[in-house]
């Protein structure tokens, strides 16, 4: 850093005193003393000649002026977006700077208890890293929170982007601080110590625990790091975890947003919330709309009920009876490529009309909700059923979202048929799958709809 030498007013009025008459002495210029900024600044030293700033003091600038070149990772960041070493009294700390070479600050404050995503979306824009050892080299904290922002305005279904981009501090708005990149949080755990003494210097949380990044690896897994061990962690994104907001003090990224949670219609994902007019919509429970279900197969569109039977006392049925238009499936691989519940069903209420003799499709073809009638709704085939278990924790918290209770951890019946004795069964407890006997064995039944 350049010296200055920054004259004072009582040296000046004392050369300009008139004591050797004779000799004129000019005034001082500000600019070529170190006085650059032109905008006045809180803690820093004005020109005594005219309305000249020098801003840079203990490190970092602030008004039109940013200038971070002197700040040291654990420097405290103040809300004029400079940083010092030492709590300035005058002014306002909003964070601790990890990262001076492209001038980076985590907040004082964390979120703790957020699951990543509330719906199995792969999120576009958002590069996935396959590896823990590839999530590391990510560094696009900024790209990856806005494009999951892009995805989902509301916030409903990425709790923990939400939380970052709605917070604020004086000085900073909301949409300026983002979820960090796996890179960017393995930075702030290598230098925990260093900034947890300066986060309990300024009132701040220090931190402790597993830490949300916005990197992503799938469709339904993400990456999260313990602070302190230094390492990445692939968990599930209905995990809950803390979050750290982070904030680009050099440039003051902003994402340009506004949360709408009017709710526009999209394309429905896993996990979505499907209302009595068969549409999906984004902003979570929608004020004045019936939810009758949750999205489990967005391809294929469709959606389990909100409840299973009351009981799990019922019998699949027909035990001898082979049921005409139902493939026999004695293979577990093959039985879990069945997705075609409704014509199974159908085919069912083809051999017996009454569904007398056949408890799960009867109880499941006769289910109806505000907007749907019986007949529309079917017992899943086993493909279906599984493709439920592989997402439940998805369809739980959409259920919870409504007030409704997790799926039941015991059998359920599927339409796929392995013989004229036997029917597949899935259990949610543990995700086995059996062939049990139609006559005597008892089990759940989650209808579903195809919307």
């Amino acid at each position: 850093m350049r010296k200055f030498l920054l004259y004072s007013s009582a040296l000046v009025a004392f050369a300009m005193s008139g004591v050797a008459e004779a000799a004129c002495i000019q005034t001082p210029n500000c600019t070529t003393l170190g006085y650059t900024s032109t905008t006045a600044c809180e803690g820093g030293l004005k020109c005594p000649w005219g309305n000249a700033w020098f801003c840079n003091v203990g490190g970092g600038g602030s008004g039109s002026n940013p200038d971070y070149s002197n700040c040291k990772i654990g420097d405290i960041l103040y809300s004029d977006m400079s940083c010092n070493a030492n709590m300035i009294v005058s002014k306002t700390p909003i964070g601790v700077v990890f990262d001076t070479t492209n001038g980076l600050a985590i907040a004082k404050d964390e979120f703790a208890n957020l699951v990543w995503g509330a719906v199995v979306e792969d999120v576009s824009g958002v590069q996935n890293s396959s590896s823990v050892s590839t999530s590391t080299a990510d560094w696009q904290g900024f790209k990856n929170t806005k494009a999951m922002y892009e995805a989902d305005k509301s916030g409903v279904n990425y709790p923990a982007i939400k939380k970052v981009l709605t917070y604020s501090t004086t000085g900073t708005e909301q949409g300026q601080w983002y979820l960090p990149a796996a890179g960017e949080l393995q930075a702030i755990s290598t230098n925990k110590d260093t900034l947890n003494t300066t986060l309990a210097k300024i009132g701040g949380t220090q931190m402790s625990g597993n830490y949300w990044s916005s990197s992503e690896q799938n469709s339904g897994s993400s990456y999260y790091i313990g602070i302190g061990n230094n390492s990445s962690t692939i968990g599930r994104k209905l995990v809950k975890s803390k979050a750290k907001p982070v904030i680009n003090f050099g440039s003051k990224n902003k994402t340009d947003f506004a949360y709408n949670n009017g709710g526009t219609v999209v394309t429905c994902k896993i996990g979505d919330i499907l209302y009595s007019d068969k549409k999906c919509y984004s902003g979570g429970v929608q004020s004045g709309k019936t939810p009758i279900g949750v999205v489990f197969d967005a391809s294929r569109r469709t959606a389990i009920a909100l409840e299973s039977s009351s009981s799990s006392g019922i019998e699949w049925g027909g035990y001898g009876y082979d049921i005409p238009g139902i493939t026999n499936t004695t293979d577990l691989s093959q039985a879990k490529q069945d997705f075609s519940g409704k014509a199974n069903t159908a085919a069912i209420k083809a051999y017996n009309s009454s569904l007398s003799n056949y408890p799960a499709a009867k109880y499941a073809y006769e289910y109806k909700t505000t907007g749907t009638n019986a007949g529309e709704w079917y017992l899943p085939a086993l493909g279906e059923l599984y493709t439920v278990n592989s997402n439940k924790d998805f369809l739980n918290y959409a259920l919870s979202l409504v007030g409704k209770k997790d799926i039941p951890t015991d059998e359920h019946w599927s339409s796929s048929e392995h013989s004229d004795y036997y029917a597949w069964l899935l259990h949610f407890y543990n995700g086995g799958v059996g062939n049990y006997t139609k006559a005597y064995a008892n089990g759940y039944v989650r209808p579903v709809l195809a919307f």
